[in-house]
């Protein structure tokens, strides 16, 4: 089975679903990740990686590319494919004042690179952001708009197209030990279509997660890391975001 995972910054495959992407990768799957940009605004939380010498832009993206590079070998993955788009940043406010950034791109310029490499690739699953982007981020929320589009266009100019698109999400009551909204960032527990348990595969989660060092901190840190992403080495939760060749009475029983 060939799995493509489509993530806007480096660290995002990490964070949101590396327990799921090392468990098929480590089934002999072919697990392939397309990466929108290079994350060139994210902040640095590192101490031993010296602001100076990696401000944020081209410098940055360098940075964080290799260490997405270091991440996807720890979790098994193809070699990452990045598309070149610009990180918007963060906030919102932050990404608005950015004309250059990921958010303000043409949405179906997006689909169509996406497209592209959809029919090279040819992957049976699909995995994206969901609506909301996971927490808000612009980026993630363009680059679902953009996903949900190739998804289904691949129907129209492939003739095995994707059959399942799936998004990666918290439930309410993970997001609500966050700073975050769980009424719009979290699911409740009868949305979840998948749930894996990734617990064999705690360790390579973390140290993939500690590969993206600018992002994540040192190691020392990662107590805190567990913090922020509750259940990150415990359980991976995905609702369904697209499903081809089903008809309604396959899924509920009725009768058309």
């Amino acid at each position: 089975m060939r799995v493509l995972a489509v993530f806007a910054h480096p660290d995002d495959e990490s964070f949101f679903c590396a327990g799921t992407l090392t468990k098929l990768a480590s089934q002999g799957h072919e697990v392939y990740l397309i990466c929108a940009t290079r994350g060139e605004q994210g902040r640095i939380r590192h101490p031993a990686i010296d602001e100076t010498r990696y401000p944020k832009g081209e410098a940055r993206g360098r940075l964080r590319e290799k260490e997405l590079e270091a991440a996807c070998t720890i979790l098994g993955l193809r070699p990452p494919i990045l598309l070149d788009y610009q990180d918007s940043g963060y906030p919102l406010e932050v990404a608005q004042a950015n004309p250059q950034g990921f958010m303000h791109q043409d949405l179906q310029q997006v689909e169509d690179v996406l497209l592209a490499h959809i029919a090279q690739i040819r992957p049976q699953v699909m995995i994206g952001f969901d609506p909301q982007g996971y927490y808000g981020h612009a980026d993630h929320i363009h680059l679902h708009r953009a996903t949900l589009g190739a998804f289904w266009r691949a129907g129209n100019v492939m003739a095995d197209p994707p059959r399942y698109l799936l998004f990666p999400v918290r439930l309410k009551e993970q997001v609500a030990r966050t700073r975050f909204d769980p009424e719009r960032y979290g699911v409740s527990a009868c949305s979840v279509a998948l749930r894996v348990d990734v617990r064999p595969y705690a360790e390579t989660i973390r140290a993939a997660v500690l590969a993206h060092a600018s992002q994540a901190g040192p190691e020392e840190n990662f107590a805190q890391v567990l913090q922020d992403w509750p259940g990150l080495l415990e359980e991976e939760c995905f609702v369904l975001g697209g499903v081809r060749g089903l008809a309604v009475e396959d899924l509920w029983g009725l009768q058309v």
